[in-house]
């Protein structure tokens, strides 16, 4: 996705590009008893590929989805909300990253999500970003004020881990700036943790390059944060390099049958279960 700003300020720039990728970023929530909505526990991208539809969250809070609250939870996006339950779900062998698909038919009862379109195009260096966007929702708290169904912009910039004993494929440490762009309210890094739920956040990485005499910023999905760093200054994402393979790997296995990836994500969630 190409964005062309006046970066003359910066600030601006972002909070314009944030109104746009705003709608795409889903919060989850369960349904509990009564019909009423729990807090927020995560939250998603929606993403547009090979016109198809999907969510992209981290494989834990998918694991929250389909093993605590059985798909009895709705992603939600401003003032549209959308059942979760029945929709098939997959996760990555290689990436903590999981995918709920959201297929046609059904998305034409639903309201119309705006999503984050991926290209085929190959995964960019994101140490070559100009500017990192963590974009989610915060739990409800008292301090910072925020609005829960309101999704938060963090800036940030990002680096290799090689510290860090995993599995995730190409793990990137995305460390916080000390503002919310949306508020310009100054964020105590100590007190993020507490504050906000990050999980299955989304990391934006803007590219900036000049060509045909204008200003024009790339975003590129990252990453998504799996988890917050020991230090509570930034989080840890799994790189999103190896997202096109593994969702040309789902719609396959869509093609063949929803029970085949239905079996696939209980095996690998199995581990999660309590």
């Amino acid at each position: 996705m190409e964005f062309q700003f006046d970066l003359d300020d910066p600030l601006q720039c972002l909070e314009r590009i944030y109104l746009q990728l705003n709608p795409m970023v889903v919060a989850f929530r369960p349904l509990m008893n009564g019909g009423l909505f729990g807090p927020v526990f995560g939250s998603g991208l929606l993403l547009s590929y090979r016109d198809e539809t999907f969510i992209i969250t981290s494989e834990a809070v998918l694991a929250e989805i389909c093993v605590a609250y059985n798909q009895q939870a709705w992603a939600c996006s401003e003032r549209l909300k959308w059942p979760l339950r029945e929709l098939c779900c997959a996760c990555s062998p290689h990436m903590e990253i999981g995918a709920i698909h959201m297929p046609m038919d059904w998305l034409d009862k639903q309201p119309q999500p705006s999503c984050f379109e991926l290209s085929g195009v190959g995964w960019a260096d994101p140490m070559a970003s100009a500017f990192t966007l963590l974009l989610g929702y915060p739990v409800p708290s008292r301090s910072p004020s925020a609005d829960p169904d309101s999704a938060i912009g963090i800036v940030s910039r990002a680096y290799p881990n090689g510290n860090r004993d995993c599995e995730t494929l190409h793990p990137l440490f995305v460390e916080f700036d000390s503002r919310d762009i949306l508020s310009r309210h100054p964020l105590d890094k100590a007190a993020l943790q507490h504050h906000y739920q990050l999980a299955g956040t989304p990391a934006i990485s803007l590219y900036h390059s000049f060509r045909d005499d204008s200003n024009r910023l790339t975003a590129y999905l990252q990453g998504i944060v799996t988890e917050w760093d020991s230090a509570g200054i930034g989080a840890v994402t799994t790189s999103t390099m190896l997202l096109n393979g593994f969702l040309d790997n789902y719609l396959q296995q869509l093609q063949q049958g929803a029970k085949q990836a239905k079996d696939n994500v209980a095996s690998l969630l199995a581990r999660f279960r309590r």
